[in-house]
């Protein structure tokens, strides 16, 4: 139906696009390689216990997946993994970060005035190592999601200029 409706409209314009054109079959496959990745990283890392070779391997990995990609379409893998560093880098953090900077402000701004005299002094200490524990693990977490995905991106302009 859709297909249908597309065609008229191109039909109906000057230029003649062939329909076969529509119905190929295109496939970002940054996701695949991201599970592949992540699997694959930390068998690696265990074996080598060193993370700076642990990832000059990984680049020869990343490198050999995208190749052996049938239609890769280097411009959309690009704008994919953009997209994905956006929510990683556009004021500093992601979604999970974002949590974590809600917490501590609710908690700083909301209980240090009225209820800061009726906590005990162990559950400020345990509310505030729980805050610090979880940012540092989020802040790891997201900071390796980044390095993963620069990693993609370098991958991709070689295999540009390559072709």
């Amino acid at each position: 139906m859709l297909e249908a409706s597309v065609l008229k409209i191109l039909n109906s314009s000057t230029k003649k696009i062939n329909s076969k054109k529509l119905t190929k079959d295109y496939n970002i496959y940054t996701p695949d390689i991201v599970k592949k990745y992540k699997s694959t990283f930390k068998v690696l890392l265990k074996m080598t216990d060193d993370r700076n070779h642990t990832l000059y391997i990984m680049y020869g990995k990343v490198k050999k997946w995208y190749e052996d990609e049938k239609n890769l379409n280097i411009v959309m893998e690009k704008i994919h993994i953009k997209t994905k560093l956006g929510s990683y880098l556009s004021g500093g953090c992601g979604i999970e970060a974002s949590l974590l900077a809600n917490l501590t402000a609710s908690g700083v701004f909301a209980y240090s005035i009225k209820y800061i005299k009726n906590f005990s002094p162990l559950a400020l200490f345990c509310y505030l190592s729980w805050v610090t524990i979880y940012g540092i693990t989020v802040l790891w977490r997201e900071d390796n999601q980044v390095e993963m995905y620069n990693m993609f991106l370098e991958v991709l302009n070689e295999l540009e200029n390559k072709f």
